[in-house]
């Protein structure tokens, strides 16, 4: 098996995990720990019948957790991976295993201070959350879309587009129309969106007729835009390197 991995700070510095560098921080491969998916299933036991049924469905995704030592050269460089990791904001673990997987990550616990003046080889642990929960595949298309979810959790689509005249048909067959705008917008059609769509630049929230479609794990769904219109979608799952 072949793969790759990078962190992608929040700031857009990268740091590839390798055995070894030329000078520039990176990551050691083999302290990579961690960062598969955890759940937790809530087994119904019946009086009289052995064992227990499990529904999928109610299968409660819990936050991913991992761990990784990081190897600097200069005390510039340390000062560099401070900025670079957050506790508030994510920044992207990247695996390239037979396709692009992405994980947004933060700091689990603020890096540890320096036991001596940082130097050559100097090595700071990392401790990281994701709070997704699972890997996620992205992709995007136009037009008469087909949503196929190979993954471990529901997949809930996004609309994104921009001018007039644009709508969506969803799987189910309900059709709403998209609001007239200028900017590009963005609408999750998670039911915890509500129903409102952003401006992806300035964040501005502007309200839709939308209905709240996901594709269950397993299946395949259809989803219809318009010309100025595209679904974005991710497909999540536990365990990328299987």
């Amino acid at each position: 098996m072949s793969y790759s991995m990078a962190y992608v700070s929040p700031t857009g510095t990268e740091y590839e995990f390798l055995d070894g560098s030329d000078g520039e921080p990176f990551v050691e491969f083999d302290t990579l720990s961690g960062f598969v998916g955890m759940f937790e299933d809530t087994p119904v036991q019946s009086v009289g019948v052995p064992g227990a049924l499990v529904n999928f469905q109610d299968r409660v995704i819990q936050q991913m957790a991992g761990t990784f030592t990081l190897v600097v050269f200069s005390r510039e460089q340390w000062e560099q991976v401070r900025r670079d990791f957050s506790t508030r904001e994510y920044g992207t673990l990247i695996l390239d295993n037979d396709g692009r997987f992405e994980l947004p990550v933060r700091l689990a616990e603020s890096l540890p201070s320096p036991g001596h003046v940082p130097s050559v080889g100097s090595r700071i642990e990392v401790s990281m959350v994701a709070d997704t929960g699972v890997w996620l595949s992205r992709a995007s298309a136009t037009g008469s879309v087909t949503v196929t979810n190979w993954g471990d959790v529901p997949v809930w689509p996004e609309i994104v587009w921009s001018g007039h005249d644009q709508s969506v048909v969803l799987p189910s067959g309900v059709s709403f129309p998209l609001p007239r705008v200028s900017d590009t917008y963005r609408l999750p059609l998670d039911r915890r969106a509500s129903g409102k769509a952003i401006n992806e630049s300035t964040g501005k929230l502007v309200g839709t007729d939308a209905v709240g479609e996901m594709v269950p794990v397993g299946a395949t769904r259809q989803f219809t835009v318009t010309s100025d219109a595209r679904v974005e979608w991710s497909v999540g799952v536990l365990d990328p390197w299987n």
